[in-house]
């Protein structure tokens, strides 16, 4: 896993944003950059989860915040219950679920296997328009699009896949608090994330495809999701 601190400017508050599969900090620049002044909290940032885990030392550098809240991004759901963390007050899961491979409650394991075999530089431009739901909220999304090699996506793909099936279920201290579930996805089936969160707390967005931050566009945004 990579982590990048967004901003660190000695808040006693921390946001944690897990981002989703193949994402970089572009997402998180954009996000940053819509913040309206005010915004009481450091931000760090987490994606790439080839290698399950915070690097070093991180965890220290979270548990000395006041209050934790966490922010996570479809695969990033789950990335974010593997990573050993400690002291999560309030968490809030975005289009994801804990079990992303599974028919009723993720992203059908056919589905996913697909994803994964077929990936290359045509299949990725068809997958991020189907994750904006069509052509023009494309274009809004090239402006925050990851600058990172298929080859790297695909292996990251392929070790999600591999600890999903290996430890299909979680064993995270916290849990998450708040589902956020967009009406349009077409990655995680609304009614898959309604099932995976029925006993948690849930907001649906009925307009909002996989990619939320055309809605959810900026940190007090993302950090406010269920209050």
């Amino acid at each position: 896993m990579i982590t990048r601190w967004i901003r660190r400017k000695g808040n006693d508050r921390l946001l944690l944003f897990f981002n989703g599969w193949g994402m970089d900090g572009n997402t998180a620049a954009a996000l940053d950059a819509n913040t309206p002044p005010g915004f009481g909290r450091d931000v760090l940032l987490c994606y790439d989860y080839t290698v399950r885990g915070l690097p070093d030392g991180v965890a220290d550098e979270i548990a000395s915040y006041r209050e934790r809240t966490l922010v996570a991004w479809s695969l990033g759901v789950r990335a974010a219950a593997e990573a050993c963390l400690e002291g999560i007050q309030r968490a809030v899961a975005v289009n994801g679920t804990l079990t992303p491979i599974s028919r009723d409650r993720g992203i059908a394991p056919e589905i996913f296997r697909a994803t994964l075999e077929g990936w290359s530089g045509p299949n990725r431009e068809r997958f991020y328009r189907r994750i904006c739901g069509g052509a023009e909220q494309l274009g809004r999304f090239r402006a925050m699009a990851p600058e990172r090699s298929v080859e790297d996506q695909k292996a990251e793909l392929a070790a999600i896949e591999e600890r999903v099936l290996r430890n299909p279920v979680t064993d995270a201290s916290w849990q998450y608090t708040h589902a956020v579930i967009g009406g349009r996805d077409m990655i995680f089936p609304p009614a898959a994330q309604q099932a995976a969160w029925e006993s948690c707390e849930r907001t649906v967005i009925a307009d909002m495809q996989h990619v939320p931050f055309f809605i959810l566009d900026n940190w007090e945004a993302l950090a406010g999701c269920g209050r």
